[in-house]
């Protein structure tokens, strides 16, 4: 009878025991399955980001694609992308200001006129994220083209330096930026036979802004492109976007010689 009994509760221990290790090899299971199910789950959603994000960049190829020169205003258009399963929609805006980052030694141009339109009768220059003059804020050289054909001289160029701080001498100086976001800011008058102008940043980087005066407008600048790619399958959606500025003539080119009749030896 002894022995019978100590059979029988080895036997229920073993059960136990085989049922526990049937549990944890169950919950393994189950967790394993678990994680391989999320992670194919965030490869497939990685795969399918990445498509969409390639038909957004598709659709700034598309736009780029455009004839810029022929815009008479904003542009809205759609492309398709084979085997992105996505919408591709796409907006080209004009902009009628320059906002960049320039580095030292470095220009940009900002076009004054165009056949469409006069120049205004100013421009507003904002430059500098610095706050104070102990951080070395750049200071910049304003160089106006302008064109009267009807003239003895028909091209002409103007120049300007604008200090970053006062420092005493005579390079004129503007004053502490009103505008939030910039250090330095100078008013520019035009005449109307301005073209274009060139802005360059000297002694050190700098951001810049260049608008138009008293609600006038400026020629276009340049082209903020956007395109949005929306998945079919899904929720995902990408958003691209790029700046397409005019072309212009590299910074050599401000110490090159313009005249508007022949040069004679």
């Amino acid at each position: 009878m002894v022995r019978e009994s100590t059979h029988s509760s080895q036997s229920g221990q073993v059960g136990i025991i085989l049922i526990l290790l049937m549990i944890v090899v169950l919950t393994v299971g189950l967790s394993l399955s678990a994680r391989s199910s999320s992670e194919l789950a965030l490869s497939q959603q990685e795969q399918e980001s990445t498509r969409v994000f390639n038909a957004a960049e598709a659709g700034v190829e598309q736009a780029l694609n455009t004839d810029f020169g022929t815009l008479n205003g904003d542009v809205t258009g759609t492309t398709t992308v084979p085997g992105a399963n996505s919408t591709v929609n796409y907006a080209i805006n004009r902009v009628r200001y320059l906002d960049t980052r320039l580095y030292q030694g470095m220009s940009a141009k900002v076009q004054l006129s165009d056949t469409s339109q006069p120049p205004p009768s100013g421009v507003h220059i904002l430059w500098g994220k610095e706050t104070n003059c102990g951080q070395k804020p750049a200071s910049i050289i304003v160089s106006i083209y302008s064109q009267n054909r009807g003239s003895s001289t028909p091209i002409s160029v103007r120049h300007y330096a604008y200090a970053a701080c006062n420092n005493g001498d005579d390079i004129a100086v503007s004053g502490n930026s009103s505008v939030p976001g910039f250090y330095r800011q100078q008013w520019v008058p035009l005449q109307p036979t301005d073209y274009f102008l060139r802005v360059k940043a000297v002694y050190n980087d700098t951001n810049i802004r260049v608008t138009n005066l008293n609600g006038e407008t400026l020629p276009v600048q340049g082209f903020a492109i956007r395109s949005v790619a929306t998945s079919t399958l899904g929720n995902e959606n990408r958003n691209v976007e790029v700046n397409r500025t005019l072309p212009t003539a590299p910074s050599v080119m401000d110490y090159a010689l313009i005249s508007g009749t022949s040069l004679t030896k």
